[in-house]
């Protein structure tokens, strides 16, 4: 009776351990809310499930898997949602239960990195966000000081300068014209062409005394690039339709600037990665927002039109626009689901 009573005994004991254990899996560790710090400074936010990652940064899901390396590491790989086939996504090691350390990312090593646990990545991004303006509008306003420090100085050089030199007339009525028509190009937002102009001006300009005024215009052109800027990282959607037909536009208008409306056969096929990472990115968020009927039906389809994408790039593999059409073909694609099914 008494081994009896100890033999049990020893199994719930077992027991015990084998549910602690399990407790403290990496498994169960690695599920929650989490942010992506490298170099001190915050990055993506993500929540991982059970199942599934989700990107709150760039609203992408994908299921993972989970592998535990013999290094004492673990390692996540992203399924990639259009062909089902994992990529790598990081690899690191726990320190504590609230923080990751990352050794390597997307295939690469990587130093500074980690992941922090974080209680609700909403609060998180909205605390993240109100430092970087903080530090942004500090750092503005000191070069905001130091600028005009710079300008006072110069236009007490050019001040001076001026009692000695005397202005040919040709070239002041020259830069004259000139600054006026690269005022109305800023005016219109061509900032491009406006810093090409400056750029010409001031090579062409003998005179120092046109410094200060070439110095504003070129700060007024950066400036005006800085807040065109601002704009394309934080505009406010009122739809995920409008949110993904911003981006797709802010990708045209990128290969619009590069090549002002003139680009060579052969050059537009280098951004298809760029339209085939927001297809992917569209396709993560149907996957996410549709019905699941009416999804696995578009599944169907789009799968259809992989099959057929990919047959018409191995037919004109070769010919110099075969990449152009590719890229093209994505494009369409990714504006066609954009405007058909998101809401």
């Amino acid at each position: 009776m008494l081994h009896k009573k100890i033999a049990t005994l020893l199994t719930v004991l077992i027991a015990v351990l084998v549910l602690t254990a399990c407790g403290g899996s990496t498994e169960s560790k690695i599920i929650g809310s989490w942010k992506a710090v490298v170099n001190g400074e915050s990055g993506q936010y993500i929540e991982i499930g059970e199942e599934r990652l989700i990107n709150r940064s760039e609203n992408m899901s994908a299921e993972y898997i989970l592998t535990e390396t013999q290094s004492d590491t673990f390692m996540i790989e992203i399924i990639n949602p259009e062909d089902g086939v994992p990529f790598h996504f990081f690899e690191g090691y726990f320190e504590g239960k609230d923080r990751i350390i990352v050794v390597q990312m997307m295939g690469e090593p990587i130093d500074n990195a980690e992941f922090i646990r974080v209680d609700n990545i909403e609060e998180e991004k909205e605390k993240d966000a109100k430092a970087q303006r903080e530090a942004e509008e500090k750092n503005h306003a000191a070069e905001d000081v130091e600028r005009k420090k710079e300008q006072e100085e110069q236009e007490e050089v050019v001040t001076d300068e001026a009692e000695t030199v005397k202005v040919n007339d040709d070239e002041l009525e020259r830069f004259n014209a000139e600054s006026e028509y690269i005022m109305e190009l800023i005016d219109e937002g061509k900032l491009g062409e406006a810093k090409e102009r400056l750029n010409l001006l001031t090579a062409s300009i003998t005179s120092e005394e046109y410094i200060s005024s070439i110095r504003a215009m070129d700060d007024m052109i950066e400036s005006a690039k800085y807040e065109k800027e601002q704009e394309r990282k934080s505009p406010d959607y009122s739809s995920l339709k409008e949110e993904y037909a911003h981006k797709a536009r802010i990708l045209d208008e990128d290969v619009e600037q590069k090549y002002k409306g003139d680009i060579a056969i052969g050059l537009f096929g280098d951004y298809f990665d760029e339209w085939d990472g927001l297809l992917n990115e569209v396709w993560g968020v149907l996957a996410d927002t549709m019905p699941k009927d009416k999804f696995e039906q578009l599944k169907k389809e789009q799968v259809k039109w992989i099959q057929e994408k990919d047959a018409d790039y191995e037919e004109a593999r070769g010919e110099i626009d075969a990449k152009d059409r590719l890229t093209n073909k994505t494009r369409e694609r990714t504006y066609y689901l954009i405007e058909n099914y998101l809401d």
